[in-house]
């Protein structure tokens, strides 16, 4: 009878608990990665939506103003650099878009001075590039702006990835 209650009460040996301990450990770990990687990846996913809804509005904004301008970088002259395009809007007003410390800035006048930013401060740009074509007078062809550029997130766990834009635009006034 004391032979059967002593296998009753046997419990495990110390060889089988840490054994079930090092697998527990092992599981554990691959979850805590997994779910590591996921919450990084969802913060590089948000600033990235981000950046790319910022540049949506602001490509927008300077198709809209593009559209109905004219004399671009002054009268066909060649602008400063390509990163800076002047012309003339639909008020009258000479409008300068130029990138200026990682941001683009719009200025109401034909100098790259520190403007309004309409550029979100937790994006960065990389490049601003405006390609010019058919801007000579009288040539019967609308004039077309096409603008390229490369953005980021300031956040540093995701700022190692550029995302790129590109788009033209093309002037609804002709010979102007």
């Amino acid at each position: 009878m004391k032979k059967n209650l002593h296998k009753k009460n046997r419990g495990f040996t110390l060889v089988e608990i840490m054994v079930s301990l090092g697998i527990f450990s092992v599981a554990m770990l691959l979850v805590v990665g997994g779910f590591i990687r996921s919450l990084r990846t969802e913060r590089q996913s948000s600033a990235f939506t981000y950046v790319n809804n910022n540049m949506s509005i602001v490509i927008e904004q300077m198709a809209r103003e593009i559209r109905t301008g004219f004399n671009f970088c002054i009268n066909g002259n060649s602008c400063p650099s390509s990163s800076v395009l002047s012309f003339v809007n639909s008020s009258g007003n000479t409008i300068t878009y130029c990138l200026e410390n990682g941001a683009v800035n719009r200025i109401i006048g034909s100098n790259c001075i520190p403007g309004q930013e309409i550029t979100s401060s937790k994006v960065s740009i990389d490049y601003l590039t405006f390609i010019i074509s058919g801007n000579q007078d009288d040539d019967g062809y609308p004039p077309r702006v096409t603008v390229l550029i490369g953005a980021k997130p300031k956040d540093q766990s995701s700022s190692m990835y550029n995302v790129n834009f590109q788009t033209t635009v093309s002037s609804r006034i002709i010979g102007a």
